[in-house]
C-alpha cells in the first residue's frame, strides 16, 4: 500500500498477458505506480541497468517469462530493489496482494535466493501479526455494528483492538456507543480515504464497513470508495458476514458467497445469522441460513433487545448484550477469529 511503502515503482515481467493485465489494474487500484511493463527479461535488464539504483523498484514477475535466469536476479539486486515472484499464485486480489506485501517485508537484497526456475516455487511469505477482521453483511440493519462492537469488547481482554469505522452510510459508531476497553478510529469520507491507516503491528483491527457493493465493482472501479474497500478486503486476515433470519438477506447472502470464493479463496469466513424471533418464517430462515453455510464456521444468535438498545448513547446495549446467556457464543465466536 502507498500508506505503507510510499514512493515504490513498480516494474513487471509477467509472461502471461491476461494475468500482466490483471495484476498491473490490481496495483493500479492501489495507488501504486508502474513504470515498465517487459515482455522479457532482456527488455527488464536493460530498463534497469538504465534506472537509477537510488530509486526504490519492485520487479513483480514469473519465472516463465522468456529470458529469465535465478541467477541474473543476484547480479541486479541492490539495497533498493526487491523481487516478488508470482508463480503458484492463484489470479486472486487477495493472494496477489498478500504475496507482495509479505515480499516486501523481507530484506531486499536475498543472499540465498533459490533456483525460482527449477523449484517453482516464490520466496516464503513473512506475515504480519496484525489481525484485520471485516465485518460486513446484508442491508436493513441485521446487527453488523452490535456483531462488530460485542467481538472488539471481548478481545480487548487480551490484546490492543481498534474498531474501524468505514460504514459511511450509517450514523458515526461513536455517536451512540461508549467504547472504554478499545479505540474507535473513524474514517472521514470528506477526506476520501483510499487505505487503511497504519495501525499498530500487534493490534487487532476490526472493520465495520457496513454493506459492500457488489465485489467486482470493487475491484474495477477506480473511485475513491472501490479503492478503499478493496484495500480493506485484501488486508482482510478474516471476514464476518452478519445475515438476517429473513428471505431478503438471505438473498443477498448467497450473492456475496458467489462473489467471495472468485476473490479470497484462502480468507476464512465466518457467518452470523441474527434471528428475529421463533416464528415459522424465521425459523424456516434460519434453516435456509444453516444449508447456505454448512461448510463454513457459522451461528445463529437472537437479537432480543438489540435492536432497541443499540440507539442508546453510552455502552448500555453491549453490557446487555455481553452478560446475556450469548456470552459464550460470542466469545467462542471472537476467539475463533483468532
Amino acid at each position: 500500500m502507498r500508506s505503507e511503502i510510499p514512493q515504490i515503482h513498480v516494474v513487471t515481467a509477467i509472461a502471461d498477458t491476461d494475468l500482466e493485465d490483471y495484476v498491473s489494474q490490481l496495483l493500479y487500484s492501489q495507488g501504486w505506480s508502474i513504470i515498465f511493463r517487459a515482455f522479457d527479461w532482456i527488455s527488464l535488464l536493460e530498463f534497469l541497468n538504465e534506472r537509477s539504483t537510488e530509486l526504490r523498484t519492485i520487479v513483480v514477475f514469473t519465472s516463465d517469462t522468456p529470458g529469465f535466469t535465478s541467477d541474473s536476479i543476484m547480479k541486479i539486486a541492490s539495497t533498493t530493489m526487491s523481487f516478488v515472484a508470482l508463480d503458484e499464485v492463484p489470479k486472486s486480489a487477495h493472494e496477489i496482494m498478500q504475496r507482495i506485501r509479505g515480499q516486501l517485508r523481507l530484506p531486499l537484497v536475498q543472499t540465498d535466493i533459490k533456483a525460482v526456475a527449477a523449484s517453482r516455487i516464490s520466496p516464503e511469505i513473512v506475515e504480519s501479526p496484525r489481525k484485520l477482521i471485516l465485518v460486513t453483511g446484508s442491508a436493513g440493519a441485521p446487527g453488523k455494528t452490535s456483531v462488530a462492537a460485542a467481538i472488539a469488547e471481548h478481545l480487548s481482554q487480551q490484546r490492543k483492538v481498534t474498531l474501524l469505522d468505514a460504514d459511511f452510510r450509517s450514523a458515526r459508531f461513536q455517536e451512540y456507543v461508549e467504547a472504554d476497553s478499545y479505540s474507535v478510529v473513524t474514517l472521514d469520507p470528506s477526506e476520501k480515504p483510499k487505505s487503511v491507516p497504519i495501525f499498530d503491528k500487534k493490534e487487532i483491527v476490526i472493520a465495520d464497513v457496513g454493506v459492500l457493493p457488489p465485489l467486482h465493482e470493487v475491484v474495477e472501479d477506480r473511485r475513491w470508495l472501490a479503492i478503499l474497500l478493496n484495500s480493506i478486503l485484501e488486508e482482510s486476515t478474516h471476514l464476518v458476514y452478519v445475515a438476517k433470519s429473513l428471505k431478503q438477506s438471505l438473498l443477498q447472502l448467497n450473492q456475496f458467497q458467489r462473489e467471495i470464493s472468485q476473490l479470497t479463496k484462502k480468507v476464512p469466513v465466518t457467518y452470523i445469522c441474527i434471528s428475529d424471533g421463533q416464528t415459522k418464517e424465521s425459523r424456516k430462515a434460519e434453516a435456509a441460513f444453516t444449508q447456505l453455510v454448512s461448510q463454513e464456521r457459522n451461528f445463529i444468535l437472537p437479537r432480543a433487545q438489540l435492536r432497541s438498545q443499540l440507539r442508546l448513547e453510552g455502552s448500555g446495549f453491549l453490557e446487555n448484550f455481553l452478560t446475556s446467556n450469548k456470552k459464550k457464543e460470542i466469545g467462542t465466536i471472537a476467539t475463533s477469529l483468532m
